[in-house]
């Protein structure tokens, strides 16, 4: 038993008074024989008894009165041993340090947090009065605690305001944080209270346990007292979604991809037929399911073809445990719209493997391409309505009339796309004259590397030599991928002007011959770009055409002449991370929107870009530009972090090793406390026996 009051004890002296009162009244009277009083002595002895009773009766509960007050007072309560420790050391500062990680989200019907808010509440309760306090919420960034202090009615609030975060906790740095806090009280004793769960990802056991600096001056080890919220279970079993690869699905034809999810088991026991499925708004697009091991892990792919192009934002879901916000995972993909291309064919042929548009034509058409072609031959091809297409393809063509070339130049300055490839039926002069303000660069000449009868020609012919990868036209093409562009031999190309006199500075050269000579020159005219190949798409000037690179490319020269390639790195970042935007142009960042609808910050960069967050909750986030208009290309989705789904807990022993034998483990749950105090049961007892002295007073 331990007592809040201590000194009022000594009041329980006075229960004496009413034993020191009967010993004293004891008086032995002297007889003195009178016979008239016989009879009055008779009738005295049969009433003796119960006069002696009520007498003992009364002395009784006063004693019971005089000694049941001041023992109330005091405060008695039964506690185990670990918790008298808590009071062992007397009056204490005490800082109170609530987990408020994700893994506190966990459930079996009322969250670990909520769990967690009360116990801080009985933490603030159990102070005594002359104990100041002060309370740190545990996030991933903290912040420092005000000192301690005694305005109770604040911490409640701080406590009844508290919310569980999305991401991780540092408990050993806020253990530290708090530690420094106490420091400024100069009361001896320091107390630090731990509500948690216990996980394993909330303390770094290699650091060194919080100290204070005590009275003089050297550093001491707090008391420690630790309030399990979920005190009683060995493990919280969860499984969750820790990854997801989102790549395109050729063989399921085009806007078709397949999401490849990993589900991890951190539980002891087997996760069988969870249900695992990708949605969209209120739509359900694929679903399967998925058995785990415990404490295994296994993949499971889904495939899903888009019906339309655009900025696709949507979860993977997986069946929910007692910790949902990990069951999820939301992503935004970007899916090539239908595209619709007109190929000019400048060099037909019957053979089809010797037409100019042959492999231009099977690569665009391949499974999985966005592309819907049109092939017409330059004579008709250049009568079309350009405003029905997106791109267009002039392969080795001859130069356009002046209609025709000011037909082309509309439909790239209102956002269309342009390839020319050049061969024998294009002459330089002619395409500088009607399309010099659309070519990147001016047309020169042709050069010979190599011709094909020449024996060395293998070792004559021109490579690509130089190529910008970091262009989002030629990103795909590294490591072994490489192989397929500087692998191909040209026998001829055409050279190149510096650049264009009517746009100067507007173009890029992409990637370059041995000899430094442009092979592909880019360029931005009005809405729209234009791309130029020095080289033929057949196989007359190069062996290009039949490498494992020039589908891909092909595919990748429609998406970017047309501006529908994902020009930006897919964006990964995670809760409590920070994340680069980088818009395309003039564009500006304004804002970004959390999935709450609360802003997330936003900061803009020397370079033009910028830096949004930390962010704070998973999700898709809304990127917002000029005018608050949204800027889908750019949304991204932050996820979680993996390491807050293993809910593993330390064990007790261990933390009790860890903080030193002062630690304590603080009783939760209402089972375990009195609903009642015993003083309280005390002071009725009181007034019980106050009550019945009074009664047989008067009879």
């Amino acid at each position: 038993m331990t007592f809040g009051n201590p000194w009022f004890l000594l009041g329980a002296l006075g229960a004496l008074i009413p034993v020191l009162v009967h010993l004293f009244d004891r008086r032995r009277p002297r007889a003195h024989p009178f016979g008239p009083l016989a009879f009055v002595l008779r009738s005295q002895k049969r009433t003796a008894s119960r006069l002696k009773l009520k007498r003992l009766l009364l002395y009784t509960l006063r004693t019971l009165i005089l000694l049941a007050i001041p023992l109330a007072l005091a405060r008695p309560e039964f506690t185990r041993d670990a918790q008298a420790a808590t009071v062992t050391r007397g009056p204490a500062a005490t800082a109170v340090i609530l987990d408020a990680s994700l893994s506190m989200r966990w459930s079996d019907g009322t969250s670990n947090f909520e769990k967690g808010r009360d116990e801080a509440r009985d933490a603030l309760k159990d102070l005594l009065p002359e104990e100041p306090a002060t309370v740190m919420v545990c996030t991933g960034s903290p912040e420092a605690p005000p000192p301690p202090g005694f305005d109770r009615a604040r911490l409640r609030a701080l406590v009844d305001e508290a919310k569980p975060t999305y991401g991780t906790a540092d408990l050993s740095r806020c253990l530290d944080m708090a530690a420094r806090a106490l420091e400024e009280n100069p009361m001896p004793g320091k107390r630090l209270v731990v509500v948690s769960d216990m996980t394993a990802s909330g303390f770094r056991l290699e650091a060194p346990p919080p100290t204070v600096k005590g009275p003089t001056g050297a550093m001491v080890k707090p008391e420690v007292v630790l309030r399990d919220v979920a005190s009683g279970r060995e493990s919280l079993d969860n499984h969750a979604l820790v990854d997801l690869r989102v790549e395109p699905a050729l063989q399921a034809g085009p806007r078709a991809y397949q999401f490849t999810f990993t589900v991890r088991n951190f539980g002891t026991k087997p996760a069988k037929d969870l249900e695992a499925a990708v949605r969209v708004g209120e739509s359900t697009l694929a679903k399967g399911f998925v058995d785990v091991p415990a404490g295994g892990t296994t993949q499971k792919t889904l495939t899903v073809r888009f019906p339309q192009g655009g900025t696709v934002v949507g979860q993977v879901t997986l069946a929910q445990d007692s910790l949902a916000e990990d069951d999820r995972r939301a992503f935004v993909l970007p899916v090539p719209r239908g595209l619709k291309a007109l190929v000019v064919n400048g060099s037909p042929h019957a053979t089809r493997y010797r037409d100019e548009a042959f492999f231009v034509d099977a690569a665009l058409t391949s499974p999985g391409s966005p592309v819907d072609v049109a092939v017409r031959d330059a004579e008709v091809g250049l009568r079309e309505d350009f405003s029905a297409y997106d791109l267009v393809l002039l392969l080795n063509a001859t130069a356009p009339s002046e209609e025709e070339a000011q037909k082309l130049t509309a439909f790239v300055e209102n956002g269309g796309g342009l390839f020319v490839s050049v061969g024998d039926h294009v002459n330089p002069e002619a395409y500088n004259q009607r399309l010099g303000t659309l070519l990147p660069r001016p047309l020169r000449l042709v050069r010979t590397s190599a011709e094909r009868e020449d024996p060395d020609a293998e070792t004559k012919t021109a490579k690509l030599a130089q190529v910008k990868v970091d262009h989002p036209l030629f990103a795909p093409f590294t490591g072994r991928a490489e192989e397929g562009l500087i692998g191909a031999r040209f026998y001829k190309y055409m050279l190149l002007e510096a650049d264009s006199p009517s746009a100067p500075g507007t173009s890029q050269v992409l990637a370059t011959y041995e000899d430094g000579a442009p092979a592909v020159a880019v360029a931005r005219r009005g809405k729209g770009r234009v791309a130029l190949f020095t080289s033929t798409v057949d196989r007359d000037w190069s062996d290009f055409a039949i490498r494992t690179s020039f589908l891909p490319l092909m595919q990748r020269f429609a998406a970017y002449l047309t501006g529908s390639l994902e020009e930006r790195e897919e964006v990964r970042v995670r809760v409590g991370e920070t994340v680069t935007l980088r818009p395309e142009g003039t564009q500006k960042v304004t804002a970004v929107r959390a999935p709450d609808g609360s802003e997330v910050p936003v900061k803009a960069q020397p370079d033009g870009s910028f830096v949004a967050g930390p962010t704070v909750e998973p999700g898709v986030h809304a990127v917002l530009g000029a005018e608050g208009k949204p800027v889908a290309a750019l949304d991204f989705a932050a996820t979680l972090d993996p390491a807050e789904s293993d809910l593993t807990r330390v064990p007790q022993d261990t933390l009790t090793a860890y903080f030193g034998e002062d630690t304590v483990k603080a009783s939760t749950g209402d089972a375990d406390k009195p609903a009642v105090p015993l003083w309280t049961w005390l002071i009725l007892a009181a007034c019980l026996a106050f009550f019945f002295e009074g009664t047989l007073l008067r009879k």
